[in-house]
């Protein structure tokens, strides 16, 4: 009884070491929570207030990107102008021998005619500023001069040359003195004159000049709307 005691009163003695020794392991252990007071923050600088870029209701100017610059293109060369055809001066003259058989003698004032017809060449500088219109064919048997045109025509493209159809007293004068003037090519095609054929014959047919039959003195005419490849022109001033 004693012994059994005895063991009791150990054994307790042994529980209450345990538990002292449980509490103390609890008290050093970081993990376990213990109520500490934390030491004060320092007090932080007083932040200054925030100050607009921008006031308010100004004008700001919105950023445009530059342009790359751009390689500079060679410009194309301009075509080169055909020049006009080449006119001779005519001197005045008080009594102008004229007619078939030399029976006029008229004055005629000075002026300016083109030593040769009116080529295809000119005609296209014409036609590609809109003052004249398409002949009527290409050209016909006379190379290099420009035919198939009728009076309105080739009033139109002396007009944009800066010049006029000749009278037939100008044609005829210019075509006995060819040689000392220089006018040339007279007699492959027949052309237009500013003249009418007659005032008194209820016609309206044109005086038209030179020709084949190669005698500046005879006369030919054409109603005005005649566009065929035996007719061509020449220019005055």
């Amino acid at each position: 009884m004693v012994a059994m005691r005895a063991r009791l009163m150990t054994l307790a003695a042994l529980a209450a070491g345990l538990v002292a020794l449980s509490a103390r392991a609890d008290s050093d252990d970081p993990f376990v929570e213990t109520k500490q007071e934390l030491p004060a923050l320092p007090a932080l600088p007083a932040l200054h207030p925030l100050v607009d870029l921008v006031p308010f209701g100004a004008h700001v100017t919105p950023y445009v990107p530059k342009p790359e610059p751009q390689p500079e293109l060679t410009p194309a060369p301009e075509p080169t102008p055909t020049p006009a055809p080449a006119m001779v001066s005519v001197p005045a003259t008080p009594t102008a021998t004229l007619g078939q058989y030399n029976e006029y003698r008229r004055p005629i004032a000075a002026y300016s005619i083109d030593a040769g017809p009116v080529t295809i060449a000119d005609y296209q500088r014409c036609l590609a500023s809109g003052k004249c219109t398409q002949p009527s064919c290409g050209g016909g048997i006379h190379e290099g001069r420009v035919t198939c045109v009728d009076l309105k025509q080739a009033t139109a493209y002396c007009a944009f040359a800066g010049a006029r159809l000749p009278s037939e007293d100008e044609w005829e004068h210019a075509a006995r003195e060819a040689s000392a003037l220089g006018v040339h090519s007279l007699s492959d095609a027949a052309e237009w004159t500013s003249s009418p054929y007659c005032f008194f014959c209820g016609k309206d047919d044109q005086v038209v000049r030179g020709g084949p039959a190669r005698n500046p003195a005879l006369r030919g005419w054409r109603a005005p709307t005649t566009h065929d490849a035996s007719i061509g022109f020449r220019c005055a001033k």
